[in-house]
C-alpha cells in the first residue's frame, strides 16, 4: 500500500527524512503529498520536490492534500501544537525525539494519539538497531547473568556557532515555552532512552529515584556536560554520563555489565561487542517501522506510550536549578575561541559508566 505523507519541517534536521522519503517513494512505499517549512525550500529538495504542495503552515497543508500520516522534524518547542494540528486531522504521526519539552506536553500528545486511534511514532532511531534488538534479547533471557548496571558515555564536541544556529538552541525556555535543549535531552537523548529500553523500563513508574549533576562550559540555559544517575524499579543502576566539552570526540556508547558477560552497545554504528566479540547489525528507520506498523501490526520501535520513562527523567531535569557554570580554571579554548573543552572529560565520562559512578564520586575537581 502507498502511504500519503507530508513532512513538516524540510529542512536542518528534516532534510534527512526528505532523502529517506525520495526513497522510499521510488519504492513506491509512500507519495509525498506535501511540504510545511517556514523556509523555501532548498535548491536539492526543491529540484525532487519543488512540483509538490508546499506551505508554511501545517494546518492548511493538511486541509488540502489528505495525507495518512505526517512526520514532524521541527524544533522541540513545537511538537505539541504541531502534533495536535497532525492527529485532529486523522493523520498517523512520526514526531522526532525529544517527543516534548515537558511531561505535561508528552502526555496531551499521548492522550489526543490514543483518542484519536492513531499511531504515534517518536524517531529514537537507535531503537529500530538490530544490536538494541539482539542486546535487550540476551539480557532478557539471562545470557548476560545478572544485570550489575548499565552505563553510557558519550563525547562530543559542540562550538560557538551551535548554540547560534537558532533562538532556541541552549535553552531552558523560549518566551515562556518550554524548550530542554540540554545534553541529555537532545544531542544524548538517545543515550538515556536506549540504555531504558534495554532495562525494559520505558514508563513512567519504572524509574525508582534518578539524580543529575548538570554543568556546562558556556553562557546557555541548560547543561553541556552532565551526569545522570537512576535506579529503575527492576532495580538496575542506570548511569548516563555525557559531554558536549570533548577535545576528542568519539561516538557514545553503552555498557551493560552482567555478571557473566559484558556488552557494550555502540548505537550510532549498530555494533554490539560481546565480551570484546563483534557483531555488526542492519537497522529500521522509525519510519519504515511506523509503515510496517500500518500494513502488517509490527510492533512500534518508540510508540509515545514508551516514552514515559525518559519523559520522568526529562521533567527532573526541567525542575533541577539551572546547570553550574564550570570554572575557567578547568577549561581550555582553542583557536578563536569558539571551541571550548575539559580536558581530560573523555576519561571521565568512561569511567562514569565503567564504575555507575558520578562526576562528583570519580572526585573530578571541575565537578565539584
Amino acid at each position: 500500500m502507498t502511504r500519503r505523507i507530508v513532512l513538516a519541517g524540510a529542512s536542518g534536521y528534516g532534510a534527512t527524512y526528505l532523502r529517506e522519503i525520495a526513497q522510499l517513494e521510488a519504492r513506491g512505499l509512500v507519495r509525498l503529498v506535501g511540504l510545511c517549512d517556514l523556509q523555501p525550500l532548498g535548491p536539492d529538495a526543491g529540484k525532487q520536490f519543488g512540483d509538490r504542495p508546499f506551505d508554511t503552515r501545517l494546518d492548511r497543508l493538511l486541509a488540502g492534500t489528505s495525507p495518512d500520516l505526517a512526520v514532524v522534524a521541527t524544533p522541540i518547542h513545537t511538537h505539541l501544537p504541531l502534533s495536535r494540528q497532525v492527529l485532529h486531522a486523522g493523520c498517523h504521526l512520526l514526531l522526532e525525539k525529544p517527543p516534548a519539552p515537558s511531561a505535561a506536553e508528552w502526555q496531551e500528545i499521548l492522550t489526543l494519539s490514543r483518542h484519536e486511534e492513531l499511531s504515534c511514532q517518536v524517531g529514537f532511531q537507535s531503537l529500530g538497531s538490530g544490536a538494541c534488538t539482539r542486546l535487550t534479547e540476551l539480557m532478557a533471557a539471562g545470557e548476560l547473568g545478572e544485570i550489575r548496571g548499565i552505563g553510557c558515555y558519550g563525547a562530543w564536541s559542540r562550538d560557538a556557532a551551535y548554540y547560534q544556529r537558532s533562538a532556541w538552541a541552549g535553552r531552558r525556555e523560549l518566551n515562556g515555552v518550554p524548550v530542554a535543549d540540554g545534553a541529555l535531552t537532545n544531542p544524548f537523548a538517545h543515550a538515556v532512552a536506549t540504555a531504558l529500553a534495554l532495562d525494559r523500563s520505558t514508563g513512567w513508574d519504572d524509574i525508582a529515584d534518578l539524580d543529575v549533576e548538570l554543568l556546562r562550559v558556556r553562557d546557555i540555559q541548560v547543561d553541556d556536560t552532565s551526569c545522570l544517575r537512576l535506579r529503575t524499579a527492576r532495580d538496575t543502576v542506570i548511569t548516563v554520563a555525557v559531554t558536549l566539552a570533548a577535545r576528542t570526540p568519539a561516538e557514545p556508547v553503552i555498557v551493560v555489565h552482567g555478571t557473566r558477560r559484558r556488552a557494550e552497545l555502540h548505537y550510532t554504528r549498530d555494533l554490539l561487542l560481546l565480551d570484546g566479540q563483534r557483531e555488526h547489525h542492519g537497522r529500521t528507520s522509525p519510519l519504515e517501522n511506523l509503515l510496517a506498523h500500518l500494513d502488517d501490526g509490527v510492533p512500534l520501535h518508540s510508540d509515545i506510550a514508551a516514552c514515559g520513562a525518559f519523559t520522568r527523567v526529562l521533567e527532573h531535569i526541567n525542575a533541577t536549578p539551572e546547570p553550574r557554570l564550570i570554572s575557567e580554571r578547568w577549561l581550555a579554548h582553542e583557536g578563536d575561541g569558539s571551541r571550548t573543552h575539559i580536558p581530560g572529560v573523555e576519561q571521565a565520562v568512561r569511567a562514569s559508566a565503567e564504575q555507575l559512578a558520578t562526576f562528583a564520586e570519580l572526585g573530578e575537581p571541575w565537578a565539584v
